[in-house]
């Protein structure tokens, strides 16, 4: 299995297009895949998005920590939590 981590911050612009042409890509290979997004504390709408989108998208896993905690910690976390 691959696993993608991504740690993201206040991505709420950016993130429907990075995330749909990430999966795009991923799901033309022929491997068992997850992509884990970290939501690093944001204060607009990622987490939102990421959760929303997480519930038709069976590859994508989200964790969402309490506040800004960095980006090695965030992507930390997410290779804490990747199966792959």
């Amino acid at each position: 299995m691959l696993s993608v981590v991504s740690p993201v911050f206040n991505e709420e612009q950016a993130l429907p297009a990075f995330a749909e042409d990430l999966l795009d890509v991923l799901k033309l290979q022929e491997l068992d895949f997850e992509v884990i997004f970290v939501d690093d504390g944001s204060s607009d709408g990622t987490c939102e998005f990421l959760r929303s989108f997480a519930k038709e998208e069976p590859h994508l896993r989200v964790i969402s920590l309490s506040r800004n905690f960095g980006h090695q910690n965030a992507l930390l976390a997410g290779m804490s939590a990747a199966r792959g």
